[in-house]
């Protein structure tokens, strides 16, 4: 890592970084961001595993739709 100090940012590149740090947080903490990485690791899997999977989750989409 970089060590410059913090003294040679401007006051709006502090604040762009504070705002882009807390976004990336924010969406590390989604929904959406859990879902990517579970498709992420599905499209890593041999074809017969990623099919299973699918049948699994579509099985357990059906159970969660009938509560």
């Amino acid at each position: 890592m970089n060590n410059k100090p913090l003294a040679t940012l401007t006051d709006e590149q502090k604040i762009l970084i504070e705002q882009l740090a807390t976004d990336k947080v924010n969406s590390m903490n989604s929904d959406q961001y859990l879902c990517d990485r579970i498709d992420e690791k599905v499209l890593e899997m041999e074809e017969h595993i990623q099919a299973y999977f699918h049948e699994r989750f579509h099985f357990h989409m059906k159970k969660h739709e009938q509560k």
